[in-house]
């Protein structure tokens, strides 16, 4: 952000705390209301292939051991604090750190964005908020900090939203009751998002719950020779490079029952050849489709599909990088008193049609969870995770293009 943006908002927070009664102002933006947080103490144990973290091709956030077997490691695996001020009845802002022990850099920022909610009219509502935020694509991160809440992975889709989709933006809301039914119509212009599709098109779809920040930078797995002379070796999911705007729309119905449908549009509109430091703005355009519904008081269903593609480079006479993707995984979780057993089968593919390279890739995955609860502010968490994939492209790095991994993963989560 620049010296000239820092100054408006500054000017603009305390034109607002002027305005309000001191100690109001104070409790709506210091009180105990206004800061969240979370801290995760993690064991896991993997077999299989090197992680994607560790410059591999895998498919999660954890390696087996190099001579085969299984390896574990316990952590501090993150931790999240998060700023919810309220300057007014209709103006406050979202500020999250993080502290990721699978991300470079550990310590970054999360989300940062002014937040305006009208008040409710017969008309409709409006909402909207600009700075740096997710678009509004997951069902599954409804924690502190964008934070999954079912299980400790997310889906392939959604570790990808969380991953190379976080954009710099502002974005416009409009919801409106039409009898018993809700419509919101959402709007978005960003930049800050030109890189993505690099990661899912030279690793491919992973699990995990990362989550990018603005100095994010991502290892890549070994590159073919051809791509290896273009591409730099790791990638920045927040980089702009064209100075283009990107777009995104989404709707969402709500009838008189326990659902929710939505439909999504992504496209960045990269130009395809605008490079900085062998870091290129990729055209990557995808659409998702979303549902979630509770066929009783302790049920819940959750599922999304998506499909796109993403270009890179120029066409001599074939492009350098055209890859088609899709994803999309069923979720289902239900409450056991006052603990939570969940359940998640994903499918994931990739299609290349690249200049040189062989970038296909199918797979799937099924996980299972429980959550425990331990007392008001502390959580316990149990995953199992089996991951089965088929990439050629594997053998850049010495490995079998068809690769499976089991993954049990356990975590303490202390919430305040």
């Amino acid at each position: 952000m620049s010296g000239q943006a820092l100054r408006a908002a500054a000017l603009l927070t305390a034109t607002l705390l002027g305005l309000a009664h001191p100690a109001q102002a104070q409790e709506a933006i210091f009180g105990r209301d206004t800061v969240h947080g979370l801290v995760e103490l993690g064991w896991a144990a993997a077999d299989g292939e090197q992680s994607f973290v560790d410059g591999g091709f895998g498919k999660t956030a954890f390696s087996g051991a190099r001579a085969g077997g299984w390896k574990g490691e316990a952590q501090l695996s993150q931790a999240v604090v998060e700023w919810r001020p309220r300057f007014s009845f209709a103006l406050g802002a979202v500020v999250s750190g993080q502290w990721q022990a699978d991300v470079s850099p550990r310590l970054d920022l999360d989300e940062a964005y002014l937040q305006f909610k009208a008040p409710p009219a017969a008309e409709g509502r409006f909402s909207a908020r600009a700075g740096i935020f997710y678009p509004p694509v997951s069902l599954e991160h409804g924690g502190i900090g964008w934070t999954t809440t079912d299980l400790l992975s997310a889906s392939a889709l959604n570790s990808w939203i969380g991953e190379e989709v976080k954009v710099g933006g502002i974005e416009a809301s409009y919801a409106r009751r039409l009898g018993e039914h809700t419509l919101t119509a959402t709007a978005a212009a960003f930049g800050w998002n030109d890189t993505a599709g690099t990661l899912l098109s030279f690793r491919g779809w992973a699990l995990d719950g990362l989550r990018a920040g603005p100095r994010t930078d991502f290892q890549l797995p070994p590159l073919s020779p051809f791509i290896g002379l273009r591409q730099a070796d790791e990638t920045y999911p927040m980089w702009e490079i064209d100075r283009r705007a990107g777009y995104y729309g989404r709707l969402e119905w709500r009838p008189p029952a326990p659902l929710a449908l939505s439909a999504f549009y992504y496209d960045n509109r990269g130009d395809r050849t605008s490079v900085r430091e062998l870091q290129w703005a990729w055209e990557t355009r995808f659409a998702n489709l979303g549902l979630a519904w509770d066929p009783d008081e302790r049920t819940h269903i959750k599922a999304q599909a998506m499909g796109g593609e993403t270009w890179m480079g120029y066409a001599r006479p074939k492009i350098w990088a055209d890859v088609r993707f899709r994803a999309a995984y069923l979720l289902a979780a239900r409450d056991v008193g006052e603990d939570v057993a969940s359940a998640r089968l994903d499918w994931f593919d990739a299609r290349s049609h690249n200049a040189m390279d062989d970038d296909d890739e199918t797979g799937w995955a099924a996980t299972a969870g429980w959550r425990h609860r331990l007392g008001a502010h502390a959580d316990l968490l149990a995953e199992l995770q089996h991951v089965a994939s088929t990439r050629p492209a594997r053998v850049l790095a010495g490995e079998s293009s068809k690769q499976d991994q089991n993954v049990i993963h356990t975590a303490l989560r202390l919430h305040f």
